[in-house]
């Protein structure tokens, strides 16, 4: 790999190790022994866990700008590129609306759902908050008029999502919106992913990556990541040091979900992370083909490996089949299993779109047209 595509494939690359991560991630705890679950390692690996979400956030908002400023002028009035990025965003809320469906029964959810059942089909998880990010900043783009206006607002939006976090965690919203729009705001509903505060990694990847492609321009990338190095140090210091303060500023609050001390420590990782991607120079090609492979698929494998290991409305996945009742060695084991499936799949989806691309779009067409009638016909 050339040092001029490995600058261009870092960020594929690092977000193909985080879908590495949340695969085995995902597979190992829908699996893993309640009893595996209280010791200090499982802690440990859960903690480790907890970066995914913030990482493929963080590089959103980067491939965000990026693909922004190349037509920066059809992005700043409503045109097909606008209208086609709207679209995107429709569709990832239709699949994380899906993939929480309680039923594959169009009439048993409108008319024999509980409020328990809809709470969980209403939570908010990444596939959520990345559409709502996007959209926000598709506004931004339209509103500022430059990137370099756009950029600063951004960074500036992304300090303000994170220091009123814990005032926005004080709030039940439902009985003052609504069930629905409640969880985008924050978890008292129980969402994974709400808007406050991890939207402010989608925005600070995206105010960074304005600053990164400014660098590239001039040649100065590695000069960029060096200062990014001192950005991730001091978040991470601050974040440390203003926790171990002796007064407090917010009112009692979660720490590792709301806190801006927490925040900026993850902040810190992540900024530290990419940097060490871009570093990479003596990555093996097979792996980094791999990686690159699967940070381009991420949307494929995140659906797919959901349904495979938690199972749908529609599906049993190993959680239902298996339980979770594997010891660690045995649910890595199941981990790596499903990690290769995977592989094997966007191979294989890449091949079969390259080669046959009528008949691709054929059984898309015919599987979606038939999912769709058995939802909204099938009465239970």
């Amino acid at each position: 790999m050339s040092p001029q595509s490995h600058r261009i494939q870092f960020l594929d690359i690092m977000r193909g190790f985080a879908v590495v991560v949340m695969v085995m991630g995902h597979s190992i705890d829908s699996v893993l022994s309640l009893e595996v679950r209280t010791s200090e390692m499982f802690r440990l690996y859960d903690a480790v866990r907890g970066f995914t979400g913030p990482i493929f956030l963080f590089v959103a908002g980067y491939a965000f700008i990026v693909a922004t400023e190349k037509r920066w002028a059809e992005f700043h009035v409503l045109g097909k590129p606008v209208v086609k990025r709207l679209s995107k965003i429709l569709l990832l809320l239709v699949i994380g609306y899906a993939l929480h469906f309680p039923f594959f029964s169009f009439d048993k959810i409108m008319h024999h759902t509980t409020p328990e059942e809809y709470a969980q089909f209403f939570q908010v998880d990444v596939l959520h908050c990345l559409a709502l990010s996007m959209f926000m900043l598709q506004i931004g783009v339209v509103l500022a008029q430059t990137p370099r206006r756009f950029a600063v607002t951004v960074l500036g939006a992304s300090a303000g999502i994170v220091i009123v976090t814990p005032l926005v965690w004080q709030v039940h919203f439902a009985p003052l919106l609504s069930p629905f729009i409640a969880p985008y705001l924050n978890g008292l509903a129980l969402s994974i992913f709400p808007v406050f505060p991890y939207a402010a990694f989608f925005f600070f990847g995206s105010g960074a990556g304005h600053f990164f492609l400014h660098a590239r321009r001039e040649g100065k990338e590695r000069e960029f990541f060096q200062r990014m190095l001192i950005v991730a140090l001091v978040a991470m210091a601050a974040g440390f040091v203003f926790d171990a303060l002796p007064w407090e500023v917010y009112p009692p609050h979660d720490f590792w979900r709301s806190s801006p001390n927490f925040f900026m420590i993850r902040l810190g990782v992540v900024v530290l992370i990419s940097a060490g991607f871009f570093s990479l120079r003596n990555i093996p090609p097979i792996i980094s083909a791999i990686l690159v492979t699967l940070g381009q698929a991420s949307l494929l494998i995140y659906i797919t490996h959901l349904l495979l290991v938690y199972g749908s409305a529609a599906n049993d996945g190993l959680m239902q089949r298996v339980g979770q009742v594997l010891s660690y060695h045995q649910a890595f084991v199941v981990g790596l299993a499903v990690l290769l499936a995977m592989i094997a799949l966007v191979y294989i989806w890449n091949y079969v779109r390259d080669h046959y691309t009528l008949l691709l779009r054929f059984a898309q067409a015919v599987t979606a047209s038939a999912l769709l009638f058995y939802f909204f016909t099938k009465p239970w």
